[in-house]
This record gives C-alpha cells, sequence and structure tokens, in this order.
C-alpha cells in the first residue's frame, strides 16, 4: 500500500482481516490487546522502515552497531500497542468498524508529537501517488486524507454491518453535515483566492552522487564551480552537504564573488561559527550571502541525546553535535523571490509551514541527501513524503538530494521532471509560482473534528453498552 509499491488492494483485505481478528480476541485482557497491537506495529515498521539500518553500513567502524536500528520499530510500536488497546472500550461490531480509522490516524499523530516526532509514519501516503489523492491531501490535510482511504480500505466490512449502521443513519449525517459545509466552502473558496500574480524561475538542479565520505574535495569544488560558470539558468541547485570544505561564515562572501549577473547558486554545508557547527542551506547571489541553519536535527546522527549517559554511542554519532539553527525560515532575493529552505529529513515536518502564508513563500526548497538510506525503499518514501508536503503548502517543490530522487514538482502534486536513483543528473525547467494560499488552518479544523467525533462515538458506545 505504501511506497514505493503502492499495492492498494491490499487495504482491502488487511483491514477487514483486522476488524475480523480482533472479534475473535475482544474479551481478552488489556496486555494481551496490547501485544497484539505491538506486533502489529512492529510487523509493519520492520518492513516499512526497513532502510533504517543503511547509515550503521556506510563506515566499517559502525557495521557491528546495526542491530541497533531495530530499536526505533520497537519504540514506535509502543504506540500501536497503546493505540489498539482502545479497542477494550468499544463493544458493538460497527463500532470497532467506525473507530478503526481513529485509532490509526491517533497512533500517527502520537507519534509525530511524541519526544523528538517522527511523523514519517503517515497513512496518507497512501494516495501519494495518484491524482484523486493529491485533492484530498491538498484539502484535507494529512491526518484526514489517512482517515478517509482507510475508511474506504473497512468499506467491505462496514457493507456486511451496513443492517447496523442504518439505524444510526441520522447521527451519522448530523457528525458529517459540518465537515461536508466546511470543505465545500474551503475549495470554493479556491476560485476566489486565485492570483494572477507569476513569477517564472529559470532552475537547474545538479544530482551530483558525490561520496559521503568526501574523498576528493578539490575536485568536487572545481566541478561545482564550472557547473556554475556554464550554467545560463538564473538558480543553480545542489543538495545537502554538497559543498566538499567546511565554511567559516565569516569568510563565506569570498565565494560569493565568484557569482555572476543575475544567477543564484544554493548548496548545502557543514559550517562554522563561534566554535559551533551547522548544517547549512547556503544562499548565493552576486555580491551576498544568506546562510539558514537546520533547525530539526537528525537525534543519533547529527545530535547525540543525554549525551553525558550515552557517550558508548559516540562511535556512531561523534563526539561533536551539529547546533540547531535559530534564523527565520525563509529567504528573500534580490529580485524579491521568497524562497522556503528546508534541510534533508525537515520536509516531514508540518510546523515547518506554519507561517507560510504570512510569509507569501514562492517556492520550497529542498536539499538532501539520500545516501545514508542506501539503495532500496528509504530514498523513495523520502521522495513521495516530500511531494505530499508540497501539497500540503500549495506551493512547487524543488527537491534536490545527492543520490537521488531528485525533482521539480508543481503545487498539484505533478512531477515535472525527476532524475532516477543513484544517477548523475541534470534538470532544467522555466517554473511558474503563484502566490497560492496553503489550507493548513483548514486541515486543522478537519483533524481537531476527527478527534470530536472520536470521542463521541466512544461515549455513544458506552452509553448503549450501559443502557443494556
Amino acid at each position: 500500500m505504501y511506497p514505493p509499491f503502492f499495492l492498494l488492494p491490499l487495504g482491502f483485505i488487511i483491514f477487514p482481516y483486522l476488524i475480523n481478528l480482533y472479534l475473535k480476541i475482544s474479551n481478552e485482557n488489556f496486555f494481551f490487546i496490547f501485544f497484539y497491537g505491538f506486533s502489529y506495529g512492529f510487523g509493519f515498521l520492520v518492513i516499512y522502515l526497513s532502510w533504517i539500518y543503511n547509515p550503521f553500513l556506510v563506515y566499517e567502524i559502525t557495521r557491528p552497531y546495526a542491530i541497533l536500528s531495530i530499536f526505533l520499530p520497537l519504540f514506535l510500536s509502543i504506540f500501536f500497542g497503546l493505540g489498539f488497546c482502545i479497542y477494550k472500550f468499544i463493544t458493538k461490531p460497527i463500532f470497532i468498524v467506525l473507530v478503526t480509522p481513529f485509532i490509526f490516524i491517533s497512533i500517527e499523530f502520537l507519534i509525530s508529537k511524541f519526544s523528538y516526532g517522527f511523523p514519517w509514519v503517515s497513512n496518507s501516503l497512501i494516495l501519494s501517488n495518484n491524482f484523486l489523492g493529491f485533492y484530498l491531501i491538498k484539502y484535507l490535510g494529512t491526518l484526514t486524507s489517512g482517515y478517509v482511504i482507510l475508511l474506504i480500505f473497512l468499506l467491505p466490512t462496514i457493507l456486511l454491518y451496513r443492517s447496523k449502521i442504518i439505524q444510526y443513519r441520522k447521527w451519522i449525517l448530523l457528525f458529517n453535515l459540518p465537515f461536508l459545509f466546511v470543505l465545500i466552502v474551503q475549495i470554493t473558496s479556491t476560485f476566489y483566492s486565485k492570483s494572477n500574480l507569476t513569477k517564472e524561475l529559470n532552475i537547474e538542479v545538479h544530482q551530483l552522487l558525490s561520496s559521503i565520505k568526501k574523498n576528493d574535495k578539490k575536485m568536487t569544488m572545481q566541478n561545482i564551480i564550472n557547473i556554475i560558470n556554464n550554467s545560463s539558468s538564473d538558480y543553480i541547485v545542489f543538495a545537502e552537504n554538497n559543498f566538499p570544505y567546511i565554511i567559516d561564515k565569516k569568510n563565506s562572501i569570498s565565494f560569493s564573488k565568484i557569482i555572476k549577473g543575475n544567477k543564484k547558486v544554493i548548496i548545502g554545508a557543514t559550517t562554522l561559527s563561534k566554535n559551533n557547527y551547522y548544517n547549512s542551506f547556503l544562499f548565493f547571489e552576486k555580491n551576498n550571502t544568506y546562510f539558514f541553519d537546520k533547525k530539526i536535527l537528525v537525534p543519533f546522527g547529527e545530535f547525540l541525546p543525554f549525551r553525558k549517559y550515552l557517550k558508548f554511542m559516540e562511535i556512531i554519532s561523534g563526539n561533536t553535535d551539529f547546533k540547531e539553527g535559530n534564523l527565520e525560515r525563509i529567504i528573500v532575493t534580490k529580485d524579491n523571490i521568497k524562497i522556503l529552505p528546508i534541510i534533508c529529513y525537515e520536509i516531514i515536518f508540518d510546523k515547518i509551514f506554519k507561517k507560510i502564508n504570512e510569509k507569501e513563500i514562492d517556492i520550497l526548497i529542498n536539499i538532501t541527501n539520500d545516501s545514508w538510506f542506501g539503495n532500496k525503499i528509504g530514498p523513495y518514501q523520502h521522495f513521495y513524503i516530500s511531494r505530499i508536503k508540497s501539497l500540503i503548502a500549495n506551493k512547487p517543490l524543488v527537491r534536490v538530494s545527492n543520490n537521488g530522487i531528485s525533482a521539480i514538482i508543481d503545487d498539484s502534486g505533478k512531477v515535472i521532471k525527476f532524475s532516477k536513483l543513484n544517477e548523475v543528473s541534470k534538470l532544467n525547467y522555466k517554473l511558474k509560482t503563484q502566490s497560492n494560499r496553503s489550507f493548513l488552518y483548514f486541515h486543522k479544523l478537519f483533524s481537531s473534528y476527527l478527534f470530536i467525533i472520536f470521542i463521541i462515538i466512544i461515549i455513544f458506545n458506552r452509553k448503549i453498552k450501559n443502557e443494556k
């Protein structure tokens, strides 16, 4: 069901089977139900997050520690166990069917919020390869669109209990009328908020396939300079950490001097300031340099949590932490193009789009290096997550990955151009942008509404049980 496979018919088998299996064990105790949910989550996550072990394989010294990658699926599976415990409060089969999509999106929500958060596990990804799914994600958001697809997967089971649903049809209609009203208002408003103001950006994307270990820095640097000098594009975009040297922010202006005319260059680099290291998004135009430092760092990758107590893990994370950036997430060019800079997996967090309408952002630019993920499903998942986030933001996205998949995506989710994995590539395109507004406010309304209905269903179920 999930990228890169998209075996959607499996959903019509897995979720009805899950309901049927639960009905057989519904009288078991909480621990058994928890274990049932934990096992389901662990089985799913071990496959879905199978790429987690790849970063351990990059260096010979960390290979023996690859077994530690199992701890992330184990930890996240706890949320599935806790989520499934909700079933103990539901007695009637029809309510079990109706509450199942709520349980799964609640698990998704909690995983994205708890501790450092990991909103990689999103049910909306099931919809990330078709245009009907794009509209659901754009107008409803990730949680609500995830709810809708899970409800669709449960249609066979709903039809099985249709005779019992009919007696509650007035309640179901009452619950859904506000939902439909807000959706109609939201879609209608888009026709009145369309902007005629368009900006055209001549963009050139370079997928360099540089070695993570940066063995030949001089050759890499010369290659980058040659690309810039030979390009006729306005915006030349490289990937995360493609700049082969550590840049002292005080001396960075020297690089901007090689930029000629109206060219703009975006590239990722490790930067140094006041003895602190940053993972930075660098923007260069003639005689102007701008840094945006990554704000959402990868635990155990870019910093070691509780370093004082976990010093034995320094062999994996290193003995120096990167520091979080504190600058506002926006870059305004001399020709008044407003860029939302995004580094690596920051794009999976909806909070980075929080003020996107107020900032009047024109385009999202995401630089990443998915070489750490290996050659299997990790880079594909990251690509499709990025794609749905461009829909959430309702903005075009330029995504540049060192090893792929790089792409230019419009605000409707259409992939205009893309590169293949692990191939040196160059993408050129004249991209038109409009000042579209994101529907994030409505997404929050829909999510809040769903959780209210979730609580009402549980209360209603308990009331019926007590009356009998």
